[in-house]
């Protein structure tokens, strides 16, 4: 059975990557304003080729670990979650979500954390997420904490970004 899980924005929904996405997919993110607040896991130039490769990868998972973000014109965005693989902290999953620039502002992205936490704390027996907010990325703080995220602290200097030194903000939420 497909997963789709509906947001509480009209016409958006949760569901996994496919291969009709790719074109999508390389087009949104290959957006400098989308790659400064991301680890450099996530590359720069985003071409199709990275899109492939990360479609690809998204298959070897089950239940998935990352979905996409879809309204009616397709792939807006995704959000994700790292899991440990050291035992005593396999209840903690690192949050990781994106969002297309022209979707920014619209309320989809609080939505899509709030129904990704739901499921994926039931799919991976996860009890906690923790996220990570380069500092000045004000969006996404508010974002974690409409979604009822605390801020547990800051890590000074823990980021090297396109050159520049930038403190990381660690936020927590127990489910």
């Amino acid at each position: 059975m497909e997963l789709w899980l509906p947001l509480a924005v009209e016409g958006y929904h949760l569901r996994e990557f496919d291969e009709g996405d790719l074109e999508r997919l390389a087009q949104l993110a290959d957006d400098v304003e989308i790659w400064r607040w991301l680890t450099d896991l996530f590359p720069r130039p985003y071409d199709f080729e990275a899109a492939l490769k990360w479609v690809v990868q998204q298959a070897d998972h089950d239940p998935p670990r990352n979905l996409v973000i879809a309204g009616p014109e397709g792939l807006v965005g995704g959000v994700g979650v790292m899991l440990s693989s050291v035992p005593n902290f396999a209840h903690d999953g690192e949050l990781g979500y994106w969002l297309g620039r022209e979707y920014w502002g619209q309320g989809i992205m609080s939505c899509a954390v709030a129904a990704f936490m739901a499921w994926a704390a039931a799919a991976h027996g996860l009890s906690r997420f923790t996220a990570k907010v380069y500092a000045g990325n004000a969006r996404s703080s508010a974002v974690l904490q409409r979604c009822g995220f605390a801020q547990e602290g800051v890590l000074r200097g823990a980021v090297r970004k396109d050159g520049r030194v930038l403190d990381m903000v660690v936020y927590g939420r127990v489910v």
